[in-house]
């Protein structure tokens, strides 16, 4: 499995492209917290389920943004960027959750509805798939 770090996104290139996970949004903080412990409690691993909170989506992007002019930099969905500044600036709290299979990202969705998902994403290889 690829487990996340804290320290950075996952990039390809430079670019967010975490492939293979689900990106969500959650109306609060505290939802993400209580969807990450749901999505453990359903089976998920630790190292699957990566917890972001809104100043550290906010650290993280305003620098993909400074970065945006960059050869880099080339192929970064700037709308998705600033779609993300946006949540985070409301105060919302972030979850990326590996489920590189089709089953795993519906069961990640089900089990994390509930706890006042905004939104939800999943990164394929060449593709974004909204789920919620």
């Amino acid at each position: 499995m690829n487990k996340l770090t804290k320290e950075k996104f996952p990039t390809s290139l430079g670019v967010f492209s975490p492939t293979g996970h689900i990106v969500t949004a959650f109306a609060t903080d505290s939802d993400a917290k209580k969807a990450q412990k749901a999505l453990l409690d359903g089976g998920f691993k630790e190292e699957d389920v990566t917890h972001y909170n809104d100043e550290e989506v906010v650290s993280e992007f305003e620098e993909s943004e400074e970065q945006a002019t960059s050869p880099l930099q080339i192929g970064q969905d700037v709308a998705k960027v600033e779609e993300f500044l946006a949540l985070a600036k409301e105060g919302c709290g972030f979850l990326i959750v590996h489920a590189p299979k089709g089953e795993l990202s519906k069961l990640a969705i089900t089990i994390a509805r509930p706890y006042g998902l905004k939104f939800a994403e999943k990164y394929n290889w060449l593709t974004i798939e909204e789920l919620a």
